[in-house]
């Protein structure tokens, strides 16, 4: 299992080799693959082996979309053992998801982009913070962020990544810890539109045939539209009867 959390939805999955025979996919060693109707699985393989120029333009098409808007909170599961050290608003993070040993939540916000150039300066939109989702074909690869604003009355009121947050949050409150590093993707936590918070882990690695979180699922016609995996719908006209004079 991946991550340091546990996910209820999460189920055993297996690595099956192929190999294309005439116009289907067999067992490499032989055989079918003996699977049920309707399954849905992943397919890896080398882009020049696509034969179809326009097909592997398309699964290999870079797309960087936004999902999280600038000012948006994000919480920080830590591991405080000070004793007698008073905890602050503990929000309800489905404790199932949160990494082992968390006993602190710190609420922090994305913060403005970090580019300043003169020419950045010219495009307000540039100058916006957020967090990104970077994608290959339909292939979610990684989180872009930008700066963090942490919370208030912090020694450091902004930090340049969601790592350099991290890494500020840890030294403050894990000092047990020998190392202040962590994984950002199952230590940050987003919020979703029905109110509960979920990992950053699941916006990069969600995958499509269990269904999108609704964060996702607000853009992905427009990005399947971008990636050119869906056109534009043709929106029918209802037709006016002509009223008899």
């Amino acid at each position: 299992m991946s991550g340091s959390y546990f996910d209820p939805n999460w189920t055993e999955k297996v690595t099956v080799p192929v190999k294309r025979v005439g116009e289907r996919w067999e067992f490499f060693y032989g055989g079918d693959v003996p699977v049920k109707e309707g399954s849905f699985a992943q397919l890896t393989l080398e882009a020049a082996h696509i034969t179809n120029p326009q097909f592997r333009e398309h699964v290999t098409r870079e797309l960087t979309v936004k999902i999280l808007e600038e000012g948006t909170p994000l919480l920080v599961a830590l591991s405080d053992q000070v004793p007698g050290q008073a905890k602050p608003y503990w929000p309800d993070l489905r404790p199932l998801r949160a990494p082992a040993g968390t006993t602190r939540v710190e609420r922090v916000h994305l913060g403005p982009s970090r580019l300043r150039s003169a020419a950045a300066q010219q495009d307000p939109e540039h100058l916006r913070g957020g967090l990104w989702l970077k994608l290959k074909g339909l292939e979610r690869s990684e989180l872009l962020g930008s700066t963090v604003l942490m919370p208030p009355g912090f020694a450091q009121p902004e930090a340049v990544s969601l790592n350099h947050a991290f890494t500020l949050l840890s030294q403050a409150y894990e000092t047990h810890r020998i190392s202040n590093t962590g994984n950002v993707y199952t230590r940050f936590f987003y919020q979703e539109r029905d109110g509960q918070w979920h990992p950053l882990d699941e916006l990069r690695m969600g995958a499509q045939a269990t269904g999108e979180r609704q964060l996702l699922n607000s853009l992905w016609a427009e990005v399947e539209q971008k990636l050119g995996w869906r056109h534009t719908p043709v929106v029918d006209h209802p037709r006016t009867r002509k009223q008899k004079k």
